[in-house]
């Protein structure tokens, strides 16, 4: 990753992907009100941003490619690490991955208008289509990464902002009907900082960024304000051409809003557009992913082959391959979105562990240093959007008394 602006288009590539088609009508039905959601996903971007700054400083001092894992190794927390390294490697970002695929091939589908007389003929389209797209970016990533990787997220980066096509028609009474319940409150904010998610896919190939102390604060600064612009533009335009109602019994509003605002055939341009932007998103979960599994075969979690990387490309070929393949395989399986929950809670200990740790200063000075408010704010937030699940509450009670 050879440029500042590379840095940036991968980490908005990472953040804005399909969510922000989605999550919309997550947080309207929740605050109930246009104003209200706004503020939401401004406040989300705000507390994503914090966690940002957090990994900033940890990725500039701690120089390990793999995040979480890395800084997990860091402080000889293995047995943990090695949990967190399972569950994410094998199982959670392939899966991830996989989702993101179907997504593509259902959009790619309905961008052709294509039909199909039965089930199994729609099935073998749908896996065509995805292992096609995963297949050429696995080549793209195995023979160009410095170049030609960064070019494709600079591009789906420019698809977002096209998708992203602001309409100004009337705005009244932004207030009206919210819902200020605590509960219904946490719930927006979870899917808010859901579609903020991938700030830190940097920390996962930190040794592939140039010059990372001048790299990443740049890259956060610019990618995040870019990320909040678009989301809130974005939803300005739903909001200033769909009513409420019509946000809230819909779960296709970007298609919805094609509609309305363009005609019936629009809505297929709409598909493409989506289809571009979620080509970056698959990109960036790649390059992620294969990193996370390359780091920890450096670490002997994983056979030491997997570490194995290309030096005329600096690609971890062999990481890309098995990434892939699990991923190819988990589509077949369906979602496991109760893994997502976990490694949530598992980055929240991480960070809070990391923090115990260095209260003598046994890490040494960081290399880029920031308020340690902007890191509890960020911490505290944490329990408040998962709080929802009776898993992270159990595990919540368990990390207490590991801390004492």
């Amino acid at each position: 990753m050879s440029s500042r602006w590379g840095a940036v288009s991968y980490i908005i590539g990472a953040i804005i992907g399909s969510g922000i088609f989605i999550t919309p009508t997550t947080i309207l039905n929740n605050v109930n009100s246009v104003g209200a959601s706004l503020l939401i996903w401004i406040l989300s971007g705000i507390i994503a941003t914090l966690g940002a700054f957090c990994y900033v400083e940890l990725g500039t001092s701690i120089r390990k490619s793999g995040s979480d894992f890395a800084y997990l190794c860091h402080v000889r927390w293995n047995k943990i690490a090695f949990i967190f390294m399972s569950t994410s490697c094998l199982f959670i970002n392939p899966c991830g991955l996989a989702i993101q695929i179907e997504t593509f091939s259902v959009y790619a589908i309905r961008c052709l208008n294509i039909e199909f007389c039965d089930e199994s003929t729609r099935i073998i389209a749908h896996k065509l289509i995805s292992f096609s797209l995963l297949l050429l970016l696995f080549f793209i990533n195995c023979f160009s990464l410095r170049h030609v990787v960064s070019r494709v997220q600079i591009i789906s980066v420019i698809a977002k902002f096209v998708a992203s096509d602001v309409q100004f028609n009337n705005f009244y009474h932004p207030f009206e009907n919210t819902n200020l319940r605590p509960g219904n409150i946490a719930l927006a904010l979870f899917g808010g900082l859901y579609s903020y998610d991938g700030w830190d896919i940097l920390n996962y190939g930190i040794e592939d960024v140039k010059s990372p102390r001048r790299t990443m604060p740049f890259a956060i600064i610019v990618s995040m304000i870019v990320c909040a612009s678009i989301y809130v533009l974005i939803n300005l335009s739903f909001f200033m051409v769909l009513s409420v109602p019509e946000m809230q019994s819909s779960h296709a509003v970007a298609m919805l809003f094609a509609e309305k605002t363009m005609g019936p055939h629009f809505k297929y341009l709409i598909a493409l557009l989506v289809c571009i932007v979620l080509i970056g998103s698959i990109n960036a979960s790649l390059f992620g992913g294969s990193r996370f599994l390359w780091a920890s075969a450096r670490e002997r979690h994983l056979p030491a082959f997997f570490s194995c990387i290309n030096r005329e490309h600096d690609s971890p070929r062999v990481a890309l391959f098995v990434h892939v393949v699990l991923a190819m395989f988990l589509s077949f399986l369906g979602n496991l979105e109760e893994m997502i929950s976990y490694v949530a809670f598992t980055v929240w200990i991480t960070a809070l562990r990391m923090l115990y740790e260095n209260r003598d200063g046994d890490f040494g000075k960081l290399q880029s240093q920031y308020p340690r408010f902007l890191f509890e704010i960020r911490l505290g937030s944490r329990p408040i959007y998962r709080g929802q699940s009776s898993l992270n509450k159990i595990l919540y009670r368990r990390a207490r008394t590991l801390f004492k």
